[in-house]
């Protein structure tokens, strides 16, 4: 029997994040939606759309799909059973990990979704397109890629002491969270370790920088903290004790944005190390994940109250309007 879509009420805010200085416009929070469910990881898609796995959905559902206009429609594929990372492929669909393996989820059609074993994936982390187009994703001590036409034809490379969670792709290398060894790892696409930084604590996610670097959260320290790496320099920590820093993405405006699990915010990381935060998400929502999207929007999966919220106007600001 066939998945069946549904369609979900949205319910719609527009509150500016107040910052003074500038007559241009801020990052505003722009619509929260409702999900049947607990989401997951949140990817935009090849389609344009916002696409987020869901858990204990009463409806069983487990994928959704937000539209730029803030339309969810949710689905239950048959071959789409307990997802956890998800991601754009070269091939123009979406790719989802699950437990010893991947599926295949057409934009167009999600109810025929198609399952892969890999067996290199025994616990389910995010998955990225990456270098040579291929799908990647890191699993307790392996480093697995494939082609999209071939997922069969699977490579699984073994990271001594790896307990992989977050994977960022960068200058043509692959960033890790390793949150069992307490470090984050630059590799070669054939796995062999570049660098691997001691950050201690336990890192869990993990997002693209410039100058071929990559910025990383690490709720597993005390005090709490955010880094930013470059090949070639140590990592360089800032504190945001209490926040739980969780799900983080390399922004249209040039900074990191970073899900505060236990405070309801979100950090913005410039590069040079200053933070701020945007705290205008519901109370108690619980932001766990967050992803770009079309037309300078950020979107944000709240695990706590089961909504996806929109963020408007992150945008690079104009010289002078600091």
């Amino acid at each position: 029997m066939r998945g069946r879509a549904r369609l979900i009420p949205v319910l719609v805010l527009a509150v500016a994040v107040g910052w003074a200085g500038s007559a241009e416009a801020k990052p505003r929070l722009a619509g929260v939606f409702d999900l049947s469910g607990v989401p997951g990881q949140i990817a935009r898609g090849p389609d344009g759309n916002i696409w987020v796995t869901i858990s204990g959905s009463g409806e069983s559902n487990t994928l959704a799909k937000i539209t730029p206009g803030g339309n969810v429609t949710e689905y239950s594929p048959d071959d789409l059973v307990n997802p956890v990372g998800i991601g754009a492929g070269s091939d123009g669909n979406l790719w989802c990990t699950r437990n010893g393996g991947v599926v295949m989820v057409p934009p167009e059609d999600p109810d025929a979704a198609v399952a892969f074993d890999i067996a290199g994936i025994s616990q389910p982390n995010r998955i990225i397109g990456g270098p040579q187009d291929k799908l990647w994703t890191a699993s307790a001590d392996q480093l697995v890629s494939f082609l999209p036409d071939d997922p069969n034809g699977f490579a699984a490379e073994t990271i001594d002491g790896m307990n992989a969670r977050g994977i960022a792709a960068s200058g043509g290398k692959l960033w890790i969270a390793d949150f069992g060894g307490q470090r984050i790892i630059r590799a070669n696409t054939n796995g062999s370790v570049v660098k691997a930084y001691d950050v201690g604590g336990g890192p869990q996610g993990i997002a693209r920088g410039p100058k071929k670097g990559a910025a990383y959260t690490n709720p597993g320290t005390d005090p709490q903290t955010v880094g930013r790496i470059e090949p070639g320099k140590n990592p360089r920590k800032t504190q945001t004790p209490m926040h739980d820093p969780f799900g983080i993405n390399f922004a249209p405006d040039g900074n990191w944005w970073i899900a505060n699990f236990a405070k309801d915010t979100l950090t913005i990381l410039a590069r040079d190390g200053k933070d701020r935060r945007f705290r205008r998400l519901p109370e108690g929502s619980g932001p766990r994940q967050i992803t770009s999207g079309p037309n300078n929007t950020l979107w944000v999966s709240l695990e706590g109250s089961e909504q996806v919220a929109r963020i408007k106007g992150v945008k690079k600001r104009r010289k002078g309007n600091n």
